[in-house]
């Protein structure tokens, strides 16, 4: 694939195409970060055959795509630039910096406070028009949380208001967020894991797949061979040797047992580096189980484990081949034989979850799971802040 070089005739310049850099116009314009990506994809391969393409044309296939896929307000935000930042409107920040206001960021951060996404628009559009009747040139980040928090409360009510407040003053004042996503094969953890990090600008996610692709270079297969297989086939890889004795046991789950035993200790090292560092970290994988949180020992962080469940055995099975393209069709066939183990899998996982009350989410829906797993962390912290709110409105409001 050559590298594509996009034209602007106004200011006769040529820049490279970047599709991360699209990804971030799409989702200023209203699209989730997968979906952006998967637009930004099908437009650089569009011109995989060009060598240089027009600014116009670029925004024409752009509107081309938006208009079939997304013909409501993305479309509308993007034809008008809505995610274009506004060269009148300054925020002041705290520390005395000044950055230009963006609607489409400010739109994003209301949907990480967990508010409905289709009032998040509604809300930046009556702040950005208060401020622009009253002829406001700069503001400083304080006022702009209080504007947003009374637009929020006429809109939403108080009880919305204060979510977003609680949200605001963990984010920039209180301790790293440790986001624990467990759930099996299919269930869709990778995807609501980068997800909810892009809407709630965590930088650090981890999978446990990951993890033990690393071990496995480090260890022998012969040393751990449960270690070099599928979470779901593992038992009968210790069946087939003489270091363990499983004639006694149910393989699958004694399998399984083994294999996450060994990665949990990568998963330790890779929380304590987070918590060492005092940033926060989304790890998701099938190993992330109960026993996992009796190694987090530390008082400095918020710690949300969440156990991602699909409860239709069709519906896990359409998740397993929508997630495959030409080339892993291969892969999908392996999960998809070996479906009535995935689902006993799941079966012991989600009553762990159960049994140690950790909150269970079935993920039916892209957008509502992600919205759903946003309020636990909330009313996680919630927790925290209980007692605190009238002091933060004093601070913000």
């Amino acid at each position: 694939m050559s590298k594509l070089q996009v034209f602007d005739p106004e200011n006769d310049t040529k820049i490279p195409f970047l599709r991360g850099m699209l990804t971030k116009s799409l989702q200023l314009a209203g699209l989730g970060f997968v979906e952006a990506y998967r637009v930004a994809t099908e437009i650089r391969e569009d011109f995989d055959d060009t060598d240089v393409v027009t600014t116009n044309e670029l925004r024409g296939r752009i509107v081309e795509i938006l208009t079939e896929d997304h013909p409501g307000a993305v479309l509308v935000q993007y034809q008008q630039k809505s995610n274009v930042l506004s060269e009148n409107l300054m925020v002041e920040s705290s520390d005395g910096v000044l950055r230009p206001f963006s609607r489409g960021m400010h739109t994003q951060r209301l949907e990480s406070s967990s508010l409905p996404k289709d009032k998040c628009n509604v809300i930046t559009r009556r702040v950005h028009r208060a401020l622009t009747k009253e002829n406001i040139k700069q503001i400083t980040t304080r006022e702009l949380t209080s504007r947003t928090y009374k637009a929020i409360e006429e809109e939403l009510g108080q009880q919305s208001a204060d979510f977003y407040l609680i949200w605001y003053d963990f984010l920039h004042n209180s301790y790293p967020l440790l986001l624990l996503i467990g759930g099996i094969p299919g269930s869709g953890k990778s995807t609501i894991a980068t997800e909810v990090a892009n809407r709630l600008g965590i930088v650090r996610t981890q999978s446990t797949d990951m993890l033990r692709e690393v071990m496995r270079i480090m260890i022998p297969e012969k040393l751990a061979p449960s270690l070099h297989t599928s979470s779901f086939k593992a038992g009968e890889v210790l069946q087939k040797t003489d270091l363990y004795e499983t004639s006694d046991k149910n393989s699958l789950l004694y399998g399984f047992q083994r294999q996450t035993e060994m990665v949990e200790v990568a998963c330790e090292a890779v929380i304590q580096r987070a918590l060492n560092e005092k940033v926060s970290m989304i790890l998701e994988g099938v190993h992330i189980r109960p026993s996992l949180l009796s190694h987090i020992t530390s008082l400095e962080a918020v710690v949300v484990p969440i156990s991602l469940a699909v409860l239709d055995k069709q519906q896990l099975v359409r998740y397993i081949k929508g997630r495959s393209d030409s080339n892993k069709q291969r892969r999908a066939q392996r999960y998809l034989d070996n479906i009535e183990d995935i689902w006993q899998l799941q079966t012991v996982l989600l009553s762990e979850a159960d049994s140690e009350d950790i909150e269970i989410i079935n993920n039916i829906d892209l957008e509502e799971t992600i919205t759903d797993v946003i309020k636990v962390i909330i009313q996680t912290i919630s927790v925290i802040y209980r007692g605190k709110i009238k002091s933060l409105r004093t601070k913000y409001v």
